[in-house]
């Protein structure tokens, strides 16, 4: 039998009840979560909720009317609602939602979402779509698995979902949106390139981007330099190298392009606080 409040305008559900949580319950519980595909005449209503929720729509388009404001809901936007917050949601009927949902309770709901910035009332636009919708699968994936472990696993993961919607939130603008896809793009080019790339001159020119714009974008996004994100990626590569049988240092500067490695030493320890060295003796002992 499912929860009362799962509703029946739906279909292609995917929706999992796991407990209620106890009184005395400790911690978060996680009391249900799944995903539904509205039909035409989807219309919720409610005067507040049970529990802590929150909603992210993956496809489509509807209307939300919460706490007197009005928002429109279409791919990204993430919503959340509970006691005391009312709410309604239609759906476009001819653009029907395709939407995910979990709900929470126990004594530390309330101050997760809170202190993760989706206090019930909150709605945020998210960019990259498919990343937020692959936390909630994998919530799910794990609620159906009915182990020992699931409740555990699914309220860690509850957790990693309310971090994601605060790392990619967005204002919706389109200079934002601009903005993001430069961050992304760059990103991913140092991702690919990192053996090759050792200055923050050639990213730029690389990736035709202004440096100055591209030290901007890196810390409204990523909260530090562009430098210090290409130096992590190189020395998490020599880290790895360096774990192997015998391996000497200037072996692994020389692999990343260091002539110098006193050089790469440097660089190694204002990454890892350690020498290259150190780090070796630390991982044989």
């Amino acid at each position: 039998m499912e929860p009362h409040y799962f509703s029946q305008q739906v279909k292609d559900a995917r929706r999992w009840f796991m407990e209620l949580p106890k009184p005395s319950e400790k911690g978060l519980v996680i009391v249900s979560v799944g995903s539904e595909r509205c039909l035409p005449d989807y219309l919720v209503e409610r005067g507040g909720f049970e529990f802590q929720c929150v909603e992210y729509v993956a496809e489509g388009e509807g209307v939300l009317h919460m706490s007197g404001k009005e928002h429109e809901l279409k791919p990204g936007v993430a919503f959340s609602y509970g006691p005391g917050v009312p709410h309604r949601i239609e759906n476009n009927s001819s653009r029907p939602m395709l939407k995910y949902f979990i709900d929470c309770g126990g004594s530390k709901a309330d101050e997760l979402f809170d202190k993760r910035g989706m206090a019930g009332g909150s709605v945020k636009r998210i960019r990259q779509v498919g990343e937020v919708t692959a936390v909630f699968d994998m919530i799910l994936s794990n609620a159906m698995n009915e182990s020992t472990q699931s409740q555990p696993v699914c309220a860690a993961l509850t957790d990693v979902l309310l971090l994601k919607l605060g790392e990619l939130e967005t204002d919706g603008t389109e200079t934002e949106a601009r903005a993001w896809a430069t961050y992304d793009r760059v990103r991913r080019l140092m991702q690919e390139q990192f053996l090759e790339l050792r200055s923050m001159k050639e990213v730029a020119e690389q990736a035709h981007v202004n440096a100055a714009y591209l030290s901007r974008v890196f810390r409204r996004f990523h909260g530090s330099s562009p430098y210090r994100y290409l130096m992590r990626l190189r020395m998490g590569h020599a880290a790895s190298l360096l774990l192997s049988p015998g391996v000497l240092v200037k072996e692994v500067a020389a692999k990343l392009g260091h002539e110098d490695a006193y050089h790469f030493s440097r660089s190694f320890k204002g990454v890892f606080g350690v020498s290259p060295e150190q780090f070796q003796k630390r991982k044989s002992g």
